[in-house]
């Protein structure tokens, strides 16, 4: 893991961190903020707080916890500590400083990622197409399954060995990929949305700022 504290642009936070009832499951940061930010508390410092580097500043409202952290894959942040504070902070950025759209100096933990298998991913998207991953046994093995489908159509496809392989999907019509997935009617799928995509696209901001973050290792 990659540690320490960097620009992140609020366009590559794609998500708030664990389930939160208040929150909710949201569709846009607009609806997280008019029905879930409830803002008791917050003073004028909040707004100062949104507008300086955060790094290991308590946020200054009654009752938060920690400093904001952020958690980041390739080019996708999300929340790991301080969702309340992040979704204001994001719609107060995008109203206030659309030329300067940056949540500056917060803390961040950076995992690698396979850059070779993220453009393997994003090679993928074409319009229309809705993406998917699950975790489930696959020939006797517990892999990361991705299913691409447009039009009706699925593809699927399991990480492994650091490379997508094809699989067969049961929606497909006959083809030489015919290796059904072990269990698969009990598994979870998480659908993965453009933001997602859109963000792992374009690290280059992370990319920048790599050489003054720090390795460290986590539990």
């Amino acid at each position: 893991m990659l540690y320490g504290f960097i620009d992140v642009p609020i366009q590559a936070v794609v998500a708030l961190g664990r389930a939160d009832g208040l929150l909710g499951n949201r569709d846009t940061w607009r609806t997280v903020v008019n029905k879930g930010v409830h803002g008791r508390g917050w003073t004028h410092g909040v707004f100062d707080y949104f507008d300086s580097d955060i790094l290991d500043r308590p946020f200054p409202a009654e009752g938060a916890r920690g400093i904001l952290e952020l958690s980041c894959v390739g080019g996708a942040a999300t929340c790991a500590n301080g969702n309340h504070r992040l979704a204001g902070a994001l719609a107060w950025i995008a109203s206030t400083r659309p030329h300067d759209p940056v949540l500056r100096k917060v803390l961040i933990r950076a995992a690698p990622v396979r850059r070779n298998l993220v453009a393997s991913i994003l090679k993928l998207r074409s319009w229309g197409a809705k993406f998917a991953c699950a975790m489930g046994l696959v020939e006797g093995r517990h892999e990361t399954v991705l299913r691409v489908t447009r039009g009706g159509i699925a593809r699927t496809y399991c990480v492994h060995g650091g490379a997508l392989e094809r699989r067969y999907d049961w929606r497909e019509r006959y083809t030489p990929w015919r290796r059904p997935l072990d269990h698969e009617g009990s598994w979870h799928w998480w659908a993965i949305p453009d933001s997602v995509l859109d963000a792992w696209s374009d690290s280059s901001w992370l990319d920048r700022q790599a050489g003054s973050l720090s390795e460290r290792e986590f539990a």
